[in-house]
């Protein structure tokens, strides 16, 4: 079984990717390659698809909305998978941190594609909403995301234990 995993890098990208390698081939797509538009390379079936990256820094730019999130509909059109995520935040409701309002925006357009892609095809979309991660302490988190693969219904998101997200 193959996982694409965008934020396989990143400290908790990397836990996650440790734990679904104790069932998968996980590929890892680099951030160099994200950023180049390099993604050809990637082009095939998998079973799973996690985008768990995010470009920064950002504003409300082309180069944002294109890092953040048209990358993931580019990423769509070469690779096939029966179960898509997304990485999301809890923050995209947020209204005391002007400062992250573009973070928090690409998090909401990453959303709602989900949710459109869950109501056009047959695939399962679905977010995950981690909740805060706690620094240097990726292993459980990691452990419980990769079980939300398991029986995930479409246009739904998740949080770590397993319910479903007031996102």
């Amino acid at each position: 079984m193959d996982v694409l995993l965008t934020g396989g890098n990143s400290k908790f990208g990397e836990a996650f990717a440790k734990e679904m390698r104790k069932t998968h081939n996980v590929v890892v797509i680099p951030r160099r390659h994200l950023m180049a538009r390099q993604i050809h390379k990637y082009k095939g079936e998998y079973d799973i698809i996690l985008f768990n990256h995010h470009y920064m820094p950002e504003d409300f730019d082309n180069m944002s909305f294109q890092n953040n999130s048209l990358i993931c509909l580019q990423i769509l059109e070469l690779a096939n998978a029966n179960k898509i995520a997304w990485m999301l935040s809890k923050g995209i409701g947020a209204k005391s941190k002007p400062e992250f309002a573009p973070y928090f925006a690409y998090k909401a357009m990453n959303l709602h594609i989900m949710r459109y892609l869950a109501h056009k095809r047959e695939e399962i979309y679905f977010g995950i909403d981690p909740g805060h991660l706690i620094e240097d302490h990726y292993t459980a988190p990691a452990k419980l995301a990769v079980k939300l693969f398991d029986n995930p219904e479409s246009g739904k998101v998740y949080t770590l234990n397993g319910s479903v997200s007031g996102l």
